[in-house]
Formats: C-alpha cells, structure tokens, sequence
C-alpha cells in the first residue's frame, strides 16, 4: 500500500496512512518508546497491536500517556498487556521471566478488543494464533501486516511460540487469504511465492 512505513525498532513498527491521518501497528520495546515519540510529530489516530511481547507492546503506555488513544488488541492478550497474568519466560537462565515482563502495565480503559473479520479504518482483522493464542493482524487488498506470525523466510523459533503446530496452520491461513505480501515484525517484507515456499517445506 502506497505511503505504508516500516519504522525500524527491535521489531518493526508500521505507520499506516489513513484517512486524516494515521495510526501505528506495535509500539517496541519500554525503552525505545522516548526515540518512538520523537519521531510522532504528529498523534496516531489508534494503536494496534499484533500481540503481547515485550519488543510490540512495551512502548503502549508511554503512547496511551502521552496521547490518549485507544489501544487495540486481542483479548486473549489482555491479561498480559495489564499485567494480570505474568508473560511466559524468556529461555534466558535466572532473567527470562524478568525480561519477558518489563513492558509497564497497561490499564483496561486504554484497551479495545479487536476480533476476527472486523473493520479497522479500512482494514480487516484477521485472527493469525500460534505465537501467541490472541496474534492478530491486519489485510487489506492483498497486503498482510502479519506481526510474528513469521519470522525472516520462516518461523519464529519453537521455543517462543505458545502453540507451534498452530503457527504452522496460521501458514495456510496467510495463504487462503490471498495475502501477495505479508509485513513481519521481524524481517521481510515476504512475496506469496516466499510463503508457499514455506507452506510447502512445512507439509501445510
């Protein structure tokens, strides 16, 4: 989509141009969110995230704050993002439920639950679980802003998806959508035919 922006933080952020304005796809890390304001000159009209992890959520509050807007997420990731259910560890001996949590919390009145097939300023909500149980993203005319449902040409790494065989079968879904290019959080952007690539070595 023509005016669509990666912002390069430890995951990809996106800028999506909309209608008298724009609004923001992941927020970063907690402590990239002071270089993330900096570079807003102006408000975003939402945030979305994709999901729960640190490095996409962790600048949400500095955004809420400072802004005031509305925080869209999966409710199945709400938990997390308020900091009522801890996040799962990070492999990582001794620091990886330290790291895994350091996003401050955000409160419930800045969130807004988003589901499958609804409608965000001309987007489609589309349900991509695996990493996460709530991971979404968002389509529109063949473009697929898919957070880590992939990772590189691949997938992320077994050990950091909540359910590995479903982040295999969200592989297809990409695919039955009729997604031609697929935005990642972490690499890409990837072709279709990089996906049925995929697809295939996969066995889905």
């Amino acid at each position: 989509m023509r005016g669509l922006e990666a912002l390069p933080f430890a995951a990809n952020l996106y800028r999506v141009p909309v209608a008298e304005g724009y609004f923001l796809v992941d927020a970063g890390l907690p402590w990239e969110a002071g270089r993330l304001l900096r570079l807003l000159r102006e408000p975003p009209r939402l945030l979305f995230l994709t999901h729960h992890h640190t490095d996409h959520s962790g600048g949400a509050r500095a955004l809420w704050e400072r802004f005031g807007l509305p925080i869209l997420a999966h409710p199945k990731e709400w938990p997390y993002l308020t900091k009522e259910k801890p996040r799962p560890p990070l492999p990582i001996p001794l620091l990886g439920p330290w790291l895994a949590n350091l996003a401050p919390p955000l409160p419930r009145e800045a969130l807004r639950p988003v589901e499958e097939g609804e409608e965000v300023l001309g987007w489609r909500v589309v349900e991509l679980p695996g990493h996460t149980l709530g991971q979404v993203g968002l389509f529109r005319e063949g473009l697929l802003i898919a957070g880590d449902a992939l990772r590189g040409k691949g997938l992320p790494p077994r050990f950091i998806n909540e359910d590995p065989e479903l982040t295999k079968k969200t592989v297809r879904k990409i695919l039955d959508l009729g997604a031609e290019t697929v935005y990642l959080g972490h690499g890409g952007p990837l072709s279709r035919q990089e996906v049925e690539a995929l697809a295939l070595k996969l066995g889905v």
